[in-house]
């Protein structure tokens, strides 16, 4: 009889020890994003997106993390980079316009039309673009994005990587597609982020 209270005990314990830990929906990163795409389905590599995800940091709990990885990043073409999601039922973009005569410019809000006006009245945010992780990273202050709360959720994941000119007039001319999109089906999204902090 003592060995099955001490056999329930330990059953017990192990359950509720590991119950919690399945349950819990824990932040993406670059092992975990939220959106991953199919490599190779652009000729271009420095516009071939790998994967996407958002992250937090608990010391800095007015910021959401949106980071996109390229399979190459280069920084010597016109493009515009963007992770694109939905809360509470508004669309907002993180997104990157690369330049080869001027700097880049890091923006973050609600999605636009893509205008040049609309892009430029949309909030700056800090930005990272790191060639050696092939990683882009924008820092965004979530009073520009809705303010979302803890356990709040970010829904249709999506992120883009197009050509600025004049790489984007090749698709005009010769019918040749440079962007990529991900995840690459039309009406497809990546995986939902939960607000951590």
């Amino acid at each position: 009889m003592k060995k099955k209270i001490i056999g329930i005990f330990i059953c017990t314990l192990l359950t509720t020890t590991i119950l919690p830990i399945t349950g819990t929906v824990f932040a993406g990163d670059e092992e975990n994003p939220e959106i991953v795409d199919v490599t190779g389905d652009t000729d271009l590599v420095f516009l071939d997106i790998e994967s996407a995800w958002f992250y937090e940091k608990a010391d800095e709990s007015g910021y959401l993390f949106t980071a996109l990885k390229i399979k190459d990043l280069k920084e010597v073409f016109n493009a515009v980079f963007s992770m694109r999601w939905t809360y509470d039922g508004v669309v907002y973009v993180s997104g990157l316009e690369t330049f080869y005569y001027r700097d880049k410019e890091f923006r973050s809000g609600l999605r636009q039309r893509a205008t040049y006006w609309q892009w430029k009245n949309m909030p700056e945010c800090i930005g990272v673009f790191d060639q050696n992780t092939d990683i882009i990273t924008w820092k965004i202050l979530k009073s520009n994005i809705g303010n979302p709360q803890k356990g709040d959720v970010l829904t249709n994941t999506e992120s883009s990587a197009v050509p600025g000119f004049p790489l984007s007039f090749i698709y005009f001319f010769t019918g040749k597609d440079y962007r990529d999109f991900a995840p690459d089906n039309s009406g497809d999204y990546g995986q939902d982020y939960i607000i951590q902090y």
